[in-house]
């Protein structure tokens, strides 16, 4: 190691080691996953957190049930309760599943199956139970399906191949399509299928899914292919089990899903946009006011005082008069105390996106992608960084530690609790209101004068890869890395020529 290194590493250890700095990180680290957790579940509980799909077939009073029991972001539901309900709530049969599930039973006489209801980690879903045929003709076929009770999250439907006009008898499926991400064009299919022509119940189809770019909106959310042309690239995928789930790719360009059997021309066609991927619902949790902006607001608190105990106190006490007695200029002296600062910035950072991305997996069962944790990790240390930057400008410009303290507590309030307030009275003052996108442009512009805010132009970036945001034209690459340049070097700058005059 070079000599030149040595007091940087040994004031970085004296700083990141501090029983302070590590007790408030991992208090902020707990914090943050679990608001970022509490946040999440009331979302999802938004989005139906449980949910089901299946195909019933009743031949006399024999039943028999495919179905698969999942979560909005189309994870297996491990011991959910399914319940089947008559018409007037009579409980016909109750019993436990896991992910997918095949059932048989007998129905009591005079009834029929009206409602499933799903219960999985106390929450629950209540779905109708619509039948495809006459109950006098055999067997009868009945579905229940999710994608009614929440469509901004999902999206499915019923198709039919070969069947019979008078005997209603033929392969029928029923299917479900979560976006989980939309940037990356993946999504869940839920495949459930019955032929009804066999004893077995067995299918046997191909099933296609591309999608396309589509101008105008499609007539109905199911159309004849060739009565509508549309010119999607499709893939097939061979259904030669009752119950079928699977990872699809498709164009993240395209705004259209497609959904046939191949040798129908009768599709289903799902609109994208008005999916809600599920990876959003996360990150939004994330990004929301608690977790990773509970992390962004408070944890500047340690680097204000990093400023107090590295030059303030320090120089206050004379204790830097001592150091410059022996040869160690005033640059080295400002130069390795800064750097110190940021390296704890740095893997103050690195810890708290890699603790957020594993708490994403054991939670969850998602990580983020390595774009969306670089991102995540240049906001943290571009805002860190930056107010660390501006706290060492203040110490080196006031001579008593009491006043440092006052000034830097008092912009610190301002920066980091009233700012929002500030951001809203300067929008409800331009008569804009706060909900437009004209107000969300000013907001970041607001932001480009608060050292600690500055990260939001950089996590402006994962907002807009999950589409939580609409794109803003005047923010561009180049404007986030020279605003965080300046806020970084000029207060260093300032604050160097303070600490030499002194």
């Amino acid at each position: 190691m070079k000599r030149s290194l040595v007091p940087v590493i040994y004031d970085f250890k004296r700083s990141f080691l501090r029983i302070s700095t590590l007790v408030l990180l991992v208090v902020f680290i707990v914090a943050g996953v679990a608001l970022s957790y509490l946040s999440y579940t009331m979302i999802s509980s938004l989005a139906g957190p449980v949910r089901t799909i299946g195909l019933l077939v009743i031949d006399n009073s024999h039943v028999t049930v495919y179905g698969i029991a999942y979560d909005f972001a189309g994870k297996p539901l491990h011991d959910a309760t399914l319940i089947f309900l008559s018409s007037s709530g009579q409980k016909i049969l109750e019993t436990k599943v896991s992910g997918t599930y095949k059932l048989e039973f007998n129905l009591p006489t005079n009834t029929s199956i009206n409602r499933v209801k799903i219960i999985s980690n106390g929450r629950s879903l209540v779905l109708p139970v619509f039948g495809l045929q006459p109950p006098d003709v055999k067997p009868c076929v009945y579905y229940y399906a999710t994608y009614d009770a929440f469509p901004m999250s999902e999206a499915g439907g019923v198709l039919g191949f070969s069947f019979n006009e008078t005997s209603r008898t033929g392969t029928l499926l029923a299917f479900s399509l979560l976006i989980i991400d939309k940037s990356s064009g993946e999504a869940s299919l839920q495949v459930v299928a019955v032929n009804t022509s066999r004893s077995d119940l067995k299918p046997h189809l191909t099933l296609l899914v591309g999608s396309a770019k589509i101008s105008h909106e499609p007539p109905a959310p199911y159309i004849y292919l060739s009565k509508h042309p549309i010119n999607a690239e499709y893939h097939a995928l061979t259904i030669d089990k009752n119950i079928v789930t699977t990872t699809v790719k498709y164009n993240p360009e395209d705004n259209y899903i497609i959904v046939l059997i191949k040798g129908s021309d009768k599709a289903a066609v799902i609109n994208v946009n008005r999916l809600q991927p599920a990876k959003s619902f996360m990150v939004g949790s994330m990004l929301s006011s608690s977790g990773l902006t509970l992390f962004l607001n408070f944890f500047p608190i340690v680097f204000l005082y990093l400023a107090y105990v590295m030059l303030a106190k320090p120089k206050a006490t004379g204790a830097l008069e001592f150091i410059l007695a022996r040869p160690v200029t005033k640059w080295d002296l400002y130069m390795t105390r800064f750097l110190s600062g940021v390296l704890v910035a740095l893997v103050s950072s690195a810890i708290f996106v890699v603790a957020l991305d594993i708490a994403s997996l054991v939670l969850w069962g998602i990580t983020f992608s390595p774009y969306v944790s670089t991102v995540m990790f240049l906001a943290l240390f571009v805002g860190l960084t930056a107010w660390y930057s501006f706290c060492y400008m203040i110490a080196s410009g006031i001579k008593g530690s009491s006043g440092y303290l006052a000034v830097s507590i008092v912009l610190y309030l301002l920066f980091a609790m009233f700012w929002g307030l500030i951001v809203f009275l300067i929008m409800m003052s331009t008569g804009m209101g706060i909900s437009t996108s004209g107000a969300e442009s000013l907001s970041y512009k607001i932001n480009l004068f608060n050292p600690i805010k500055i990260s939001d132009l950089i996590l402006y970036y994962m907002r807009l890869h999950y589409g939580l945001i609409s794109p803003i034209s005047w923010i561009n690459p180049a404007i986030v890395a020279s605003v965080s340049i300046v806020w970084i070097i000029a207060p260093f700058i300032i604050g160097y020529l303070l600490f030499k005059r002194d």
